[in-house]
């Protein structure tokens, strides 16, 4: 009975520990999207926003290497906007046709997809890149907002992993905060850019009016 009662004891303690830690956790989490919140809604410097972002989820995520493709609606393709924990510069020449390759496929699907272990997977596209960079689980989720897919989020890591749903959940949230950040981005250049033709207008009636009398 007294090693039972041990036994209860421990494994309630064990219990609260783990409980404990999953309460930090997802504070930790909280605290990384109102972070990244406020990055968005003070700067108005997109890259600035994006690399604070692939930050914070390097350091929560514990990944080793993280990127983020934007797409073009014109060329539909996914190009490289930004990317922290690669040895060298190769995935910045990334470029991929929306459908092709596992970025491509999901800015199609609009699906998050996770690889555990590529050693097992036939992934052709970058795999020489991947390869290099000793990278060996991959995650990537769209960055949707608004109905429209802006991009996708990629997540690389150089140990096999294999992630529970609430961190493939976080992994969409951030997503998320970056089709945000890149939204805003547009919404302001496309506000200047009217601001900018509506004064040369302006300038060319008074113009018209000056030469009118």
């Amino acid at each position: 009975q007294l090693l039972s009662s041990i036994g209860e004891m421990v494994g309630n303690a064990l219990r609260r520990a783990r409980l404990y830690d999953d309460a930090l956790f997802r504070m930790q989490r909280v605290q990384v999207l109102r972070a990244i919140d406020a990055a968005i809604t003070t700067n108005m410097d997109l890259k600035i926003t994006l690399n604070i972002l692939l930050s914070q989820a390097l350091t929560l995520m514990d990944v080793d290497a993280a990127d983020i493709l934007t797409f073009n609606p014109h060329t539909l393709m996914l190009d490289f906007a930004t990317g922290q924990g690669f040895h060298t510069k190769a995935i910045e020449r990334t470029q991929l046709r929306v459908g092709e390759g596992l970025a491509g496929r999901v800015a199609l699907e609009r699906k998050p997809v996770q690889i555990t272990d590529l050693s097992r997977e036939n992934v052709i596209l970058r795999s020489r890149i991947l390869q290099d960079e000793g990278i060996q689980s991959m995650f990537v989720a769209p960055m949707i907002t608004k109905g429209q897919m802006l991009g996708v989020l990629e997540l690389f890591s150089r140990t096999p992993i294999t992630p529970d749903k609430e961190w493939m959940d976080f992994l969409e949230a951030l997503a998320t905060q970056a089709a945000i950040a890149i939204d805003n981005s547009q919404l302001y250049n496309d506000l200047q850019h009217s601001n900018l033709e509506l004064i040369m207008a302006y300038d060319a009636t008074i113009e018209g009016w000056s030469l009118a009398l």
